[in-house]
């Protein structure tokens, strides 16, 4: 049975550590690590501040293992009248659904977890609805009157951000004429398609600050006014799973735009091995993308539910719906067809 075993691991160690280390499980969970590391250390120096300073030294880079620590060892905390069912697996299954997302992003030349066979970014976004729902059954489950308000804000938010952002993403479809992440990807090698779809492009990077709820869209878990939203009644291993959730659907959604708009893995040949030079490029336009984000984050104040609501559907709709236009009539001139 041992014999079996090593040979089973020989035959099958690339698809393993695809899955398990990168860029799967351990990628996922070191970028959380890094993000909130990065995010608290970065705000920090633009506020003129030092940051985490006591668990690792001056850069900090023990804190966020500290704080793991701490939360996994702390007592999980069950409201009395909630539904204990959907309470657990809701903090379960919400790091679930963006980590499958992340499953169909091409990282470099046949470097992904699943090839879905040219329907990729289709099996994406279907991923992707489920997010929301789980979001609101946290949110209902606890049963506490925050938690209730978070999770319908939690809805409309999703309304108002998530459809400009599908419709923004079939104009890439359209101008690729393609489903497929990976050929989208190949079909910029001459020109990144945020260029012809810079209208697309500002409609999908406001609706990704909705989705994922980042300020000025952190509505749900508004702390002024919710506590914490649907995360409040959360304890322990439980919450840090929900902090967990937040910044793996960061790196899903960023991952997208940095794929639909910004070449995903293409750039200059730096390194020989087409795999190392794609992983290079595509980390770092995702670090300079969540720079970015967290740029924002500290520069707006959060907006009311009924202006990013208006905002949503008064805006980003139109404008979406507008760049689809205007990518059919300008593919149709330059191509002689809408696909091709």
């Amino acid at each position: 049975m041992f014999n079996e075993l090593i040979s089973f691991l020989n035959e099958n160690f690339q698809t393993l550590f695809i899955i398990s280390v990168f860029p799967g499980l351990s990628f996922v969970l070191g970028f959380v690590i890094f993000a909130v590391w990065y995010q608290r250390k970065y705000l920090a120096r633009l506020m003129i501040r030092m940051g985490p300073v006591h668990c690792g030294g001056r850069l900090g880079w023990l804190q966020l293992i500290a704080d793991a620590l701490k939360l996994i060892t702390k007592e999980l905390i069950f409201p009395k009248a909630a539904n204990k069912f959907l309470f657990v697996f809701a903090s379960i299954m919400l790091p679930v659904i963006p980590a499958a997302m992340i499953a169909l992003i091409p990282f470099a030349p046949g470097l992904v977890i699943y090839n879905a066979s040219g329907l990729s970014l289709l099996i994406f976004f279907a991923i992707s609805t489920l997010f929301p729902v789980i979001g609101v059954i946290r949110g209902w489950a606890a049963n506490n009157k925050f938690t209730i308000i978070g999770a319908f804000r939690n809805i409309y938010l999703d309304i108002a951000g998530e459809i400009p952002v599908f419709l923004s993403s079939v104009g890439v479809m359209v101008w690729a004429g393609t489903y497929d992440l990976n050929e989208i990807v190949l079909r910029q090698q001459g020109m990144w398609f945020v260029i012809p779809q810079f209208l697309g492009f500002i409609v999908f990077f406001l609706g990704l600050l909705a989705m994922v709820e980042k300020v000025p869209f952190d509505i749900p878990t508004a702390e002024t006014e919710l506590i914490y939203g649907p995360n409040t009644e959360y304890s322990g291993a439980m919450f840090l799973n929900m902090m967990e959730a937040d910044y793996v659907n960061l790196l899903a959604w960023t991952l997208l735009m940095i794929t639909l708009y910004f070449g995903g893995y293409n750039g200059p040949t730096i390194f020989a091995d087409p795999v190392v030079n794609g992983v290079f490029w595509l980390i770092l336009k995702l670090l300079v993308a969540i720079t970015i984000i967290f740029t924002i984050m500290i520069s707006y104040a959060r907006l009311r539910i009924d202006q990013a609501v208006r905002m949503g559907w008064n805006y980003l709709l139109p404008l979406s719906i507008l760049n689809l236009l205007l990518t059919l009539v300008l593919k149709y001139l330059l191509v002689g067809g809408v696909w091709g």
